[in-house]
C-alpha cells in the first residue's frame, strides 16, 4: 500500500506537468530527477545494513545503542550528503551541459529544488525502518497518505499557477515534511518504550 500511494503521490508527477504544462516542461523534470539519483548512491549500502541492526536492538530494547546507531549513521548520511549536493550546486550546470546539453540548462532550478527535499529523505533514510522495528508500521502509512493526498490536490492549482518549479516544490515539501514527521512519531515512539521497558544496567 505504501508503495501505491508512492506511485501515485511521488511518480505521477511528470504525468501533472505533461497534463498542465508542455512535454518541454517534462524533459526537464525528468533529466533534474535523473541528476538527482546521484545523491543516493553513496547511501545505498547503508540502507540493507542499518535496518537489521535497527531491529537488532528494539528488540533487545538496548535504546541507548539504537540512539547512538541512529545518530552516528546521521552524521555520515548527513556528510555524504552534503558532500554530494554541494557538487551539485556548484557544478549542476556543468553535469546538465556535458551528459544532456545545453538545451536541458533550464533544468538547474528544478535540481536545485528538489536537492531540499531528496537531500532530507536521504539523510534521515532509517525513518521507516526505526518504526517498523517498534511495531508501527501503520504511522508511515498514515503519514504517507494524508500528506500525499494533501500534495495531490496542492497541485491542481499550484502546477498550472507556478509551472514546473511549483511541481518541485510540492515534492520537495512532501519529501521533507513527511520524512520530518515519521521521524517525530519514531522517536515518540521510541521515547514511550524507553518508559514502558526500562534498559537494564548490567554492572
Amino acid at each position: 500500500m505504501s508503495a501505491t500511494i508512492n506511485l501515485f503521490v511521488r511518480d505521477s508527477e511528470q504525468l501533472w506537468i505533461s497534463f498542465f504544462l508542455s512535454t518541454t516542461e517534462v524533459g526537464y523534470y525528468k533529466i533534474a530527477l535523473a541528476v538527482i539519483n546521484l545523491i543516493s548512491i553513496p547511501i545505498t549500502p547503508f540502507i540493507s545494513t542499518t535496518y537489521p541492526q535497527i531491529t537488532h536492538f528494539a528488540g533487545a530494547r538496548e535504546w541507548k545503542k539504537l540512539r547512538s546507531l541512529l545518530w552516528r549513521v546521521t552524521l555520515i548520511t548527513t556528510a555524504l550528503t552534503g558532500g554530494v549536493t554541494l557538487v551539485l550546486v556548484l557544478c549542476g550546470h556543468f553535469v546538465l551541459y556535458f551528459f544532456y546539453g545545453a538545451e536541458y540548462l533550464p533544468a538547474y532550478p528544478i535540481l536545485i529544488i528538489l536537492l531540499i527535499g531528496y537531500g532530507i529523505a536521504n539523510i534521515l533514510f532509517w525513518n521507516r525502518p526505526l518504526l517498523l522495528a517498534l511495531n508501527r508500521p501503520e504511522t508511515p502509512f498514515r503519514i504517507g497518505f494524508y500528506s500525499g493526498m494533501i500534495k495531490v490536490l496542492a497541485s491542481l492549482w499550484v502546477i498550472p499557477t507556478f509551472g514546473v518549479l511549483g511541481a518541485a516544490s510540492l515534492l520537495s515539501g512532501y519529501l521533507g515534511i513527511s520524512v520530518w514527521l515519521i521521524v517525530t512519531g519514531g522517536f515518540r515512539r521510541l521515547k514511550q518504550l524507553e518508559k514502558k521497558y526500562p534498559e537494564t544496567v548490567t554492572a
